[in-house]
């Protein structure tokens, strides 16, 4: 009876008490909803900063990555690419910051004639490594909203002779994800059953380990074909050259004209004796 008076002095009608709790019910439901429906953050990755190391004929790129949300750390990543095995042979995965690792990798070599969807001549070869984040003691590397911040790099050894001693090298490394998969369900990739490229970020909530991402690639040197039969084809873009040449270093060009000299005299000094 006290609660009835009290209610009655706050001029709360007896229809409202039965609806308020309705109401925080909806009010909470609603802001889970809104939760369930936060959009994923998006991340691009691409290859870049190609560079050729003459005497090893060893090719290695950039991988680097532009977040569209301010404030994410990559967790970990799946590195699935392709490349044509006439020209390249994988090597592995190197120059990870503090605090990253390179955990495993996989490589599958087609049979001939399995790259012809890609527009290479040989073989296709397709890789599936792991990145991941294995220390939360070193200092946090967060991933530009503006630029690109590289991670790691990806090289390889350059097996087709006719690519060594070249001006243009421009190798073509597509990235495992389809440009319209036709079931995204059932994987992104263009193997069976394929994930394709998959980046998780850090979860700065720490409700969980890691959170999904919405994944972009930038192609290297390769182009999606949105006409004809074939996956793409490869494009000369980002070119370098593989012309080895011997640099004599400066510290001995000192060595090198005292001997030039040395030469000259003994010259000088011969044809005079003749004389």
């Amino acid at each position: 009876m006290n609660k009835i008076v009290k209610f009655n002095q706050l001029n709360f009608p007896s229809s409202r008490i039965v609806f308020l709790p309705l109401l925080l019910i909806l009010a909470l439901l609603s802001g889970f909803q809104g939760t369930a429906q936060c959009p994923q953050p998006g991340v691009t990755v691409r290859f870049a900063n190609p560079h050729y190391h003459c005497p090893t004929h060893t090719y290695c790129v950039d991988v680097e990555f532009r977040s569209n949300t301010t404030g994410q750390q990559l967790f970990g990543m799946n590195v699935r690419f392709f490349y044509d095995d006439n020209i390249l042979e994988y090597l592995g995965m190197g120059d990870f910051p503090a605090g990253y690792t390179g955990l495993s990798a996989e490589k599958l070599t087609g049979p001939d004639g399995s790259g012809v969807n890609f527009g290479f001549t040989g073989p296709s070869e397709w890789i599936n490594g792991k990145v991941q984040k294995v220390s939360d003691s070193t200092p946090p590397i967060y991933i530009s909203t503006t630029g690109w911040t590289k991670l790691f790099s990806v090289c390889f050894h350059v097996d087709d002779p006719n690519s060594i001693s070249i001006t243009n090298f421009c190798p073509s490394i597509v990235w495992d994800l389809q440009q319209n998969p036709p079931d995204p369900e059932t994987g992104k990739g263009y193997l069976h059953g394929d994930d394709s490229v998959v980046i998780s970020f850090v979860d700065a909530t720490h409700e969980q380990e890691s959170k999904t991402t919405a994944e972009n690639v930038i192609q290297f040197n390769w182009q999606y074909d949105d006409t004809g039969d074939a996956y793409g084809h490869p494009v000369s873009v980002i070119c370098v050259s593989t012309t080895c040449g011997y640099v004599i270093p400066l510290a001995n060009w000192s060595l090198f004209l005292a001997l030039g000299l040395m030469l000259i005299a003994s010259v000088l000094i011969y044809r005079k004796r003749i004389s």
